[in-house]
């Protein structure tokens, strides 16, 4: 019998890239796939290649959107036994901060609700079918780009929430639109990390599709409800826009095989295996240890070196992008940055407003 029959999964962003691919190893080992994902004609073709997969058309910028479909699949499910948030966007150099394209549903910056704020509500919508599965887990999609902010973008001003959220030109960082991808890669692991009653996992990790077979192993031991950040590198996908895709196609993992690795690592192996990156740990479970060969990562934070942080960042990224194919690995527990585990007062506040507002949502 297929290791993930009886086994329900509920997918964002999977109507491309590594989330369609997910959905297709999922429902290869018997998984019941729930598929979310704004663009309609690709919920179809994913319908069309694999007929048992339930598609749900979600809007990620509009709140309202995302309580709904939660509250169609609690309707269908008393239990999930797996959520992958996968689904995001990032903004081009042609974005012009004040926009109507670069602002939700509800008048707040895009970004931030689509990969962030949406997710946290999902989760918190969610959460009570995730608790009812003895293997019940969350996967979350992040990146070592957050290794690009120090976290005080994130933190709740009085009456107005975190700057990062903001979409009014004179209340927005000079720097919003370079830091949005990486502002909201570190709300997702101060997510992870505030997490109360179910087990909480960073991940980056990036494995082979041949592996599937130990993942299926691995998987039948997993325990209950853990919580998963992980981060593929740089991956194929049309994330960046279509202009972008056949360079990253050059460098990048493709997204058909160890760009989805990161994934399939937080969804199958154990705790013991994930070790330091559990719960309130200080890692995520990488793919590549190009990272680890850049110096001074933990003095960007202070001294002279903070004002230079974004572009030691970005010239980071680049090494990483070019270098990572060289470094990989099958699974390796890599530290992330010191703001995503040892701003305990900061990331509390946070969790604390992102509750609220999504409260009207809930």
């Amino acid at each position: 019998m297929p290791p993930m029959v009886g086994r329900r999964v509920v997918i964002t962003g999977a109507a491309g890239g590594i989330g369609q691919q997910l959905c297709n190893v999922i429902h290869s080992l018997g998984g019941t796939v729930v598929a979310l994902d704004r663009n309609e004609t690709g919920l179809e073709l994913l319908q069309l290649s694999l007929p048992n997969v339930i598609c749900i058309p979600t809007r990620h910028e509009d709140l309202a959107s995302i309580a709904a479909t939660a509250d169609l699949i609690k309707k269908k499910f008393k239990t999930i036994d797996l959520l992958v948030n996968n689904a995001g966007l990032t903004y081009n150099g042609e974005c012009i901060p004040g926009s109507e394209l670069m602002k939700s549903k509800h008048g707040y910056d895009l970004a931030f609700t689509v990969n962030y704020l949406s997710h946290f509500l999902l989760v918190e919508k969610l959460m009570p079918c995730l608790i009812q599965s003895d293997k019940g887990r969350i996967v979350h999609m992040t990146s070592s780009y957050h290794w690009k902010v120090d976290g005080s973008e994130l933190i709740p001003k009085r009456d107005m929430g975190p700057v990062a959220y903001q979409s009014d030109p004179r209340i927005m960082s000079a720097r919003h639109i370079s830091r949005s991808y990486a502002n909201t890669k570190l709300a997702q692991i101060w997510h992870s990390r505030s997490i109360v009653g179910c087990e909480s996992v960073c991940a980056c990790v990036s494995v082979k599709n041949i592996k599937i077979l130990r993942f299926v192993c691995i998987y039948e031991s997993a325990l209950m409800c853990g919580f998963y950040v992980l981060q593929p590198t740089w991956v194929a996908t049309g994330i960046a826009g279509e202009s972008n895709r056949s360079f990253l196609q050059k460098f990048a993992f493709p997204v058909e095989g160890s760009g989805i690795s990161s994934a399939l690592n937080a969804i199958f192996r154990t705790s013991a295996d994930l070790g330091d990156a559990l719960n309130s740990g200080h890692s995520f479970v990488a793919n590549s240890r190009i990272l680890e060969y850049i110096p001074f990562k933990r003095s960007w934070s202070s001294g002279w070196m903070k004002y230079w942080r974004d572009d030691i960042v970005d010239l980071g990224a680049l090494i990483l992008l070019l270098g990572q194919r060289f470094t990989h690995e099958d699974y390796i527990v890599q530290q992330t940055s010191p703001e995503s585990y040892g701003m305990r007062d900061e990331m509390k506040a946070f969790y604390d407003w992102s509750l609220q507002e999504v409260q009207p949502f809930l």
